[in-house]
């Protein structure tokens, strides 16, 4: 949203451009609606002078610095009523952990960068970077330019410790608690009582102890790893171990205590195994640290997950890693990432836009199955095969942006069942025959190619 900065004795922001204000109106203090009808005000500090007019782009709340030389005050506060508290999607967007938009860039801007954006600062937490270099998103951009680059911000808990987030309720006081410690793990129940400890020698295999907890509410459960020490959140089909009703053995019955959970942020010991977080139906956010593992269907059917922040250092998203997250809306993949698992976002409805790195070679079975808002997707130039259901019912899919100069191999055509009939599909000059005539693609007949 372009606003023009008025800066008035240390006392205006306004827009003149989209609104009647006049000069003596923006002295006066006013506030002035924008050309959307939101209302913009704002205060500046420093020192005095006469009024400075300058160009502004203005994406979020926040404060702004003027350009140099400009004969005005800096910073600039700006308050714009109704908008979100995360700047507006671009072609590369920063995202934290919890899916809020920090930094926002057109390509050009991207290209121009001479280094990333600061990370950002949370208490309990230290910011270890982001999951794509400066590089690699230069590179992106060259390889891909249809496609926004999502960056995600990785973190690990200031004192290296693991904090699960519950709460709990009357009549279901007393989980069991699963872990599968290579070592000793101490457990603070955060409820003031004295701490357990669980000890194992496999990533994989679950020790569990039990807590009954006084009253209902919200607690922290806290987890320490001894030196040398790592412990893996794993789970079974239909169950994850993390808070459970029958201490790891049984399934459905577990759900009333994976529901307990609201957010996890996981310390240098702690990793993600398979089923681990599966039927957390009100986990909210989870804070990931780099080179931490992802297994498989670790975060199946976690209903209230908005965003997730894959971690560098991965190449491969495991099977159904993410199938039925339906709240999910973004996700950030790392440069790395060169395969992408059976069903990992199926039933990812909330999805409305996902990056597929340049490196990623194949689209595996029921990949992007159901993800209704899918609005747009480019695959890249890489990829040799798309498996069965794949877009199977996406229904908002406007665009498809294929950059292989050969067709991908398409193994059955209800990779496509169901894309709507006005999503063009944009295939590289020179190529447009062999798309229209490829196995198992799109009918010709029904739906618009376009060379780009």
């Amino acid at each position: 949203m372009a606003i023009n900065k008025v800066v008035y004795d240390g006392d205006t922001l306004i827009d003149l451009t989209n609104d009647t204000a006049t000069a003596s109106d923006v002295a006066s203090g006013k506030t002035f609606h924008l050309a959307d009808g939101t209302i913009a005000t704002g205060t500046a500090s420093g020192g005095g002078g006469a009024a400075t007019i300058e160009a502004l782009t203005v994406t979020a709340n926040g404060t702004y610095t003027a350009p140099s030389g400009v004969d005005g005050y800096s910073p600039v506060t700006v308050n714009v009523e109704g908008g979100g508290a995360s700047a507006s999607q671009s072609d590369v967007n920063f995202i934290d952990y919890d899916g809020t938009i920090l930094y926002s860039y057109t390509a050009s801007e991207a290209q121009s960068l001479t280094e990333l954006p600061a990370n950002p600062s949370h208490s309990g937490l230290t910011a270890q970077g982001w999951n794509w270099t400066l590089a690699q998103i230069k590179a992106q951009l060259t390889a891909m330019p249809d496609a926004p680059v999502w960056v995600g911000q990785m973190y690990v808990t200031s004192d290296d410790k693991t904090r699960i987030y519950c709460r709990f309720e009357d009549g279901r006081l007393a989980p069991y608690l699963g872990l599968c410690p290579k070592g000793t793990v101490s457990v603070d129940w955060g409820d003031g009582s004295s701490t357990d400890t669980l000890t194992g020698t496999s990533l994989t295999s679950a020790k569990t102890v039990q807590h009954t907890y006084a009253s209902a509410g919200d607690y922290v459960i806290t987890l320490t790893a001894a030196s040398g020490t790592t412990f893996a959140f794993c789970g079974v089909k239909n169950a994850a171990w993390i808070l459970t009703k029958a201490g790891g053995t049984a399934a459905y019955v577990n759900r009333v205590y994976a529901a307990a959970v609201r957010k996890i942020e996981l310390g240098s010991a702690a990793r993600i195994g398979n089923y681990a977080f599966n039927y957390c139906y009100n986990l909210e956010s989870i804070s990931i640290h780099s080179a931490c593992t992802i297994g498989t269907y670790a975060f199946q059917y976690c209903y209230g997950l908005t965003h997730v922040t894959i971690p560098s250092g991965l190449t491969s998203i495991s099977n159904y890693a993410f199938n039925g997250c339906y709240a999910l809306a973004s996700i950030t993949i790392p440069s790395g990432v060169t395969s992408i698992g059976a069903n990992a976002f199926e039933y990812c409805c909330a999805l409305a836009s996902i990056t597929i790195p340049s490196g990623v070679t194949s689209i595996g079975t029921y990949v992007f199955r159901n993800c209704h808002s899918l609005a747009s997707i480019t695959i890249p130039s890489g990829v040799t095969s798309i498996g069965t259901y794949a877009f199977n019912n996406c229904y908002g899919l406007g665009g498809i942006h294929f950059l292989p100069t050969t067709p991908p191999t398409c193994s059955n055509s209800n990779a496509w069942t169901s894309i709507p009939a006005d999503c063009i599909i944009y295939v590289p000059s020179g190529t447009l025959s062999a798309y229209t005539s490829a196995t198992n693609y799109p009918s010709s007949s029904t739906y618009t190619y376009s060379e780009e």
